[in-house]
């Protein structure tokens, strides 16, 4: 033996170690309860859109505060147009609520008695 091992094991030398067949492990049958499925995720561009406020937003700007890439916020968006959600202006997506009858007919009404000249006849002075 070498001085270490002699140190380490003193005038007996070390029994070498037999090998043993490994036990099987034992298999039990999986008798637990299912897993729960846990609840699904909140979508993000719903999240997000109701915490802007409410009037037009820009596509980017809803897509920084969900966190999503523009094209997929755009083709969630079409989805959520479709379904009534948000509503298209133009370029830009709004998420108020849809407007009743009577809101739209005084908002066109507006529209077209913003633009008249009240012209009043006068008499010619002099």
């Amino acid at each position: 033996m070498c001085p270490a091992c002699h140190t380490r094991y003193g005038v007996t030398p070390p029994v070498p170690a037999t090998k043993q067949p490994a036990a099987a492990p034992a298999t039990k049958p999986d008798t637990s309860a299912p897993k729960e499925r846990s609840a699904p995720r909140e979508d993000r561009l719903r999240k997000a859109l109701r915490g802007l406020p409410h009037g037009e937003h820009s596509v980017g700007r809803i897509a920084k505060a969900a966190g999503l890439n523009h094209e997929k916020t755009l083709s969630r968006l079409h989805a959520l147009n479709a379904v009534g959600e948000v509503h298209q202006v133009g370029k830009r997506w709004s998420n108020e609520p849809p407007s009743t009858d009577i809101e739209a007919a005084m908002d066109r009404l507006q529209a077209r008695t913003n633009n008249l000249r009240i012209v009043r006849s006068r008499e010619p002075v002099g």
